[in-house]
């Protein structure tokens, strides 16, 4: 069996590996996952990764322009028109006029799985033009030549534009099953007209990840020597990870903040280190990396952020400095993970580091984007844990009032997510197993005929 797997995750190389620590979590649990369910296939992605990333999970990489590849005047919509027009062309006589690299891999594929993450929708064109209406095309594509097509661990929607809004709700209702990571988006596209009869609500892949899939041993305690922040100590340990969107106003990309944006971070961590007396460490969730002379990984906005926070605190002179801590040094995704698995409470702007200390029994509240995207896969993500309630909701400005909720319950918090978070790996385990039974259903292997 050969397996295509891509989507909007299909981002420049580096980015899923060692950009955003959150879609290493996907990644890596997704492809164990796929094996595991589909053993001895195929597996062939448009999804850029390292060699070291290919080789231990068995995958074959395809070219990034073979879905899209930011290329100027329109060039990435005017191929997938073309692609679109070969693909209407043999729906109706059954002939390939023509082949592209992505027409002859779906050829050859008996399942085409698309892996979007959040950008299914509105949220893709922030990621480069007509990046939306291109996957459509793509996804079109593929169901137009007969293949059995997936949506799996992805949140899509809102759709809203209109020139992409109808052909959206064709090639949606083409899947055969949208296997979601969450329970919301499913009534967000039935409000919208989508057609969700073939919509399941699962949980995100990355709550599979774990030090089972760390392609190297990580010592925790070394981390944090390394970063010079003491673990014996009775102070708790309260890691901080904002992140853009926690600002009314702000932008994805955006690299400059005023000192007014972070009046409710600095509310909190003075109130941590003031009234409880405790420790926080200020952490970054996405890293930056460098090509020439050779390929270095560096600190990207986030740290510049953190940086901005702890000078301010510095200069506001509230806070005891001795108990702020800021993460200078550079970690790879599992190394990160297991960094907040030795935190006592986590505070996150950014979902999956959400998701790294959740999935670690870590007590966690979660500040609800302010601005950008739907925040609705932030509570649908707690949800899945029954954490629901820990949320920082968009209308609030102060933090403080959940971080008392969720400090005085830490114990119970972690007894609570102890007994739920497999109850969501098993959830998240399960979207896998439902393609499987969808294509022993419809599936005839060319070579036994069964």
């Amino acid at each position: 069996m050969r397996i295509l797997v891509t989507g909007l995750t299909t981002l420049h190389w580096g980015r899923m590996e060692f950009g955003n620590v959150g879609n290493y979590y996907i990644i890596a649990a997704f492809f164990p996952e796929l094996q595991k369910v589909f053993p001895n296939s195929e597996i062939v992605t448009t999804l850029q990764l390292s060699d070291q990333f290919l080789r231990a999970n068995n995958l074959t990489m395809l070219p990034l322009d073979s879905y899209y590849a930011w290329r100027e005047n329109d060039e990435d919509l005017r191929f997938a028109l073309e692609e679109y027009a070969i693909a209407c062309i043999y729906n109706e006589t059954g002939h390939l006029i023509n082949e592209t690299t992505f027409i002859k891999e779906v050829s050859k594929s008996d399942l085409v799985i698309f892996l979007h993450g959040d950008m299914w929708g509105d949220n893709a064109d922030a990621n480069g033009k007509n990046r939306f209406l291109v996957d459509i095309l793509k996804t079109r594509v593929a169901q137009l030549m007969g293949k059995k097509t997936v949506m799996l661990g992805s949140s899509p929607g809102p759709v809203t534009e209109e020139k992409s809004l109808e052909l959206a709700k064709t090639a949606y209702a083409g899947f055969e099953l949208a296997a979601n990571r969450e329970s919301i988006s499913k009534r967000i596209l039935a409000e919208e007209g989508f057609d969700v009869s073939k919509t399941s609500d699962y949980v995100c892949p990355a709550f599979l990840f774990d030090k089972r899939l760390y392609p190297e041993p990580v010592d925790a305690e070394k981390l944090y020597q390394e970063a010079g922040i003491p673990l014996q100590t009775e102070r708790k340990r309260i890691g901080v990870i904002p992140a853009t969107y926690s600002f009314s106003g702000a932008s994805f990309d955006q690299w400059e903040w005023k000192e007014q944006d972070f009046e409710s971070f600095m509310e909190l961590i003075e109130h941590i280190v003031n009234k409880k007396g405790d420790d926080v460490i200020l952490i970054p969730h996405a890293y930056g990396f460098e090509f020439t002379p050779e390929f270095k990984r560096t600190h990207w906005r986030d740290y510049k952020m953190l940086c901005q926070i702890y000078d301010i605190l510095k200069k506001r002179q509230n806070a005891d400095m001795d108990k702020v801590f800021r993460l200078d040094t550079l970690q790879y995704p599992w190394e990160a993970h297991a960094f907040l698995g030795r935190l006592d409470m986590l505070v996150s702007g950014r979902v999956h580091g959400s998701v790294g200390a959740l999935s670690q029994h870590v007590p966690t509240m979660a500040i609800s984007y302010k601005t950008g995207p739907l925040p609705h896969k932030m509570f649908a993500f707690f949800e899945a844990v029954n954490m629901g309630r820990y949320v920082v909701s968009r209308e609030e400005k102060s933090f403080i009032p959940c971080f008392e909720k969720v400090y005085g319950s830490i114990d119970t918090i972690r007894a609570e997510l102890a007994k739920n978070v497999p109850h969501a790996r098993t959830r998240a385990v399960e979207a896998f197993a439902e393609i499987r039974n969808m294509m022993r259903n419809t599936y005839t292997n060319p070579i036994t005929g069964r």
